[in-house]
C-alpha cells in the first residue's frame, strides 16, 4: 500500500544525503526515536503551511514513548505535524532521521492524519515496520480510519524535509509544495501526464483514498520561502547535520517516472 508521502518524495531525483550518517536501521534493531525538542517541533511542523494558515492552526509534537499529542490547539481545524515514522510498506526497517512537515485540512486531520497518529503510537509499543505497515493499513476505510470524503489540501510548503525517495535511505531536500487530495481522480480528469516535470499530476495513490493532485511552489516562491526560514533552518541544520541546506538539496527536481 502506497501512500501520498512516500510516493510525493518518489518523484525526487535521487542523490546523496547532504551529509551521510550511519544509522542502526541499517545494521540491526531499529533505533528508537529522539525527542525533537519541542520549540524547534512547533517551528519546524507550523512551517509547513502558508503564514495565515498557520497561525491558526494545531500544532501536535511527538512524545516517542507514546504518542503525538497536541502542543498548540488551533481554530481553523489545519493540523501541523512533522511525521516521523513512514510506515507505508513493509521494509526497511524504521528509522530516526525521517523528518517532513505537513499541515492537513479538516478533512485530512479527520482520515488521513489519523493514519500518522495510529503509526506512531504503534512504533512507540515496539512494533516493527512490517507488523506497522500491515495495522495501519488493515483500517483502511473503517470508522476508526475513514477514506476522505471531498477533495482537500495537504501543505507542504516547508523550507526542508527529509524521507526516502525510491533508493534504499532517505535524502534530505527543499522543495515546498502543495497536495490537493482527490479521492478517484485520474491523470485524464485534470489534462496530467503522470509523474513527469509538468503539473500538475496526480499522484496514484489506494483508489479513493490517497489520491493527490500535486503542485510544486515556483521558483521565485521557493526562494522567498528559504529566505524566510533562514532562522529555522539554521537551527536545524544545528540540531542535525542531515537537516543542512546545501547546493544539493536545493537542486533536486522531479524525475521523469517513479520507479
Amino acid at each position: 500500500m502506497k501512500s501520498a508521502a512516500y510516493l510525493v518524495i518518489l518523484e525526487i531525483l535521487m542523490l546523496s544525503p547532504c551529509r551521510a550518517q550511519t544509522n542502526k536501521a541499517d545494521v540491526g534493531a531499529p533505533p528508537k526515536l529522539a525527542k525533537m525538542p519541542e520549540a524547534l517541533e512547533i517551528r519546524f511542523a507550523s512551517s509547513a503551511a502558508p503564514p495565515p494558515v498557520r497561525d491558526n492552526a494545531t500544532i501536535y509534537v511527538l512524545d516517542p514513548a507514546k504518542g503525538y499529542r497536541i502542543a498548540n490547539q488551533g481554530t481553523n481545524g489545519v493540523s501541523c505535524i512533522v511525521i516521523r515514522t513512514d510506515w507505508q510498506w513493509p521494509s526497511p526497517p524504521f528509522r530516526d532521521d525521517i523528518y517532513w512537515p505537513v499541515c492537513y485540512d479538516s478533512e485530512g486531520s479527520r482520515t488521513l492524519l489519523q493514519d500518522y497518529f495510529y503509526a506512531a503510537e504503534l512504533r512507540a509499543r515496539g512494533m516493527d515496520s512490517k507488523q506497522v505497515h500491515e495495522a495501519v493499513t488493515k483500517r483502511f476505510g473503517t470508522p476508526e480510519s475513514p477514506n476522505p470524503s471531498r477533495t482537500g489540501v495537504a501543505y507542504m510548503i516547508a523550507p526542508i524535509m527529509r524521507g526516502y525517495t525510491s533508493a534504499p535511505g532517505p535524502v534530505t531536500m527543499n522543495m515546498p509544495h502543495y497536495m490537493f487530495y482527490a479521492p478517484g481522480v485520474k491523470d485524464a480528469d485534470i489534462g496530467g501526464h503522470g509523474f513527469s516535470k509538468q503539473y500538475p499530476f496526480i499522484l496514484d495513490m489506494s483508489a479513493g483514498r490517497d489520491d493527490y493532485i500535486m503542485l510544486l511552489v515556483g521558483e521565485t516562491e521557493k526562494t522567498r520561502i528559504l529566505d524566510e526560514s533562514k532562522d529555522l533552518l539554521n537551527d536545524l541544520c544545528s540540531y542535525r547535520d542531515y537537516l543542512c541546506t546545501t547546493s544539493e538539496t536545493r537542486a533536486r527536481t522531479p524525475i521523469d517516472k517513479a520507479p
